[in-house]
């Protein structure tokens, strides 16, 4: 199994936007010295003031922190990580594909691959929330298609260095999209979600799926499903990466509103029983943001974990 660590404001209480910065740099450092695989990134533009009375389930009392929903922008963070490192994958734990340009985020993305020297794995995602579609002007009801009909140009513009334009008069113009993604064909997509939307579009499009927080029983049941999917399409399983990420507490361990504790939570001896069982419910990555309270908490955890479990 390969792992990555999440760079998003998982420090409670949530960092100020001047410890950003340190944050971003001290933890990619320690997690390309340790020797994960990849650094990731989350996408959030906006989000409700009130965001814990319209989304109480998610986010009330005792539930995840709205403020880590304060995030940096995430192709932006990605590229100063780029040139902060040597060799740590950079991925995105997803982006919207809703909210951006299709043409414009095609530049940017090769771009960063070009720049990083190819270390780009794209995780997109449709997005949820609906006051954040409302804000960006974005039909949320025409999330799933926005979706497919970017990642339709993506590839195309990949593979394609000349693709048609929008013209005002009779005859289309053709366009011509520079950089190329330095990975070829594209650099690697990885479909954030647990739906199974998420998994069709996998199959579709994807060389990973990127499942968040679910538990061993429940990555199993949903591989199942994926395979399923996978042989109706005549594509190979093992073509596709299955990757999670998911909340990994050193020392200290979470629980749910039911008592039970939360995987990857606690002690070593548990962290190591609960990825045992990951592994054998067929996850091959997983995606660490690791809990902490301070900015030092969380580069320890990642040099604990990363020595423990990273050979």
């Amino acid at each position: 199994m390969k792992f990555g660590v999440a760079v998003t404001t998982s420090v409670t209480p949530a960092v100020t936007e001047l410890d950003q910065k340190n944050y971003v740099e001290l933890v990619s450092s320690e997690a390309e010295t340790v020797g994960f695989d990849s650094i990731w990134v989350s996408d959030r533009t906006v989000y409700p003031a009130d965001l814990p009375d319209r989304y109480p389930e998610q986010f009330g009392p005792g539930k995840n922190d709205p403020n880590a929903q304060n995030v940096l922008e995430a192709l932006t963070t990605l590229s100063y990580i780029g040139g902060a490192t040597s060799s740590i994958k950079l991925g995105t734990s997803v982006l919207v594909l809703p909210f951006r340009n299709p043409i414009l985020n095609t530049k940017m993305i090769s771009t960063l691959d070009v720049l990083s020297g190819g270390r780009l794995i794209l995780g997109i995602g449709s997005g949820w929330m609906q006051e954040e579609f409302d804000a960006m002007g974005s039909d949320y009801n025409l999330r799933g298609q926005t979706t497919d009909e970017h990642l339709e140009f993506f590839l195309n513009s990949c593979t394609n260095e000349v693709f048609p334009g929008t013209s005002q008069g009779a005859n289309p113009i053709n366009m011509r999209l520079f950089p190329q993604a330095i990975q070829a064909p594209h650099p690697p997509i990885w479909i954030g979600g647990n739906s199974r939307a998420s998994l069709l579009r996998t199959v579709r499009f994807a060389n990973g799926w990127h499942a968040i927080r679910l538990t061993p029983k429940e990555l199993r049941a949903r591989k199942i499903e994926l395979t399923e999917l996978c042989h109706q399409t005549k594509r190979n399983i093992s073509e596709i990466v299955v990757s999670l990420r998911a909340t990994v507490s050193v020392g200290q361990s979470l629980y749910d509103e039911s008592g039970e504790r939360l995987p990857l939570t606690g002690s070593m001896d548990l962290i190591r029983q609960d990825i045992n069982n990951y592994q054998e419910s067929g996850l091959d990555y997983l995606v660490a943001s690791m809990s902490g309270n301070s900015i030092n908490n969380v580069i320890e955890s990642v040099n604990l974990f990363g020595s423990e479990f990273i050979d």
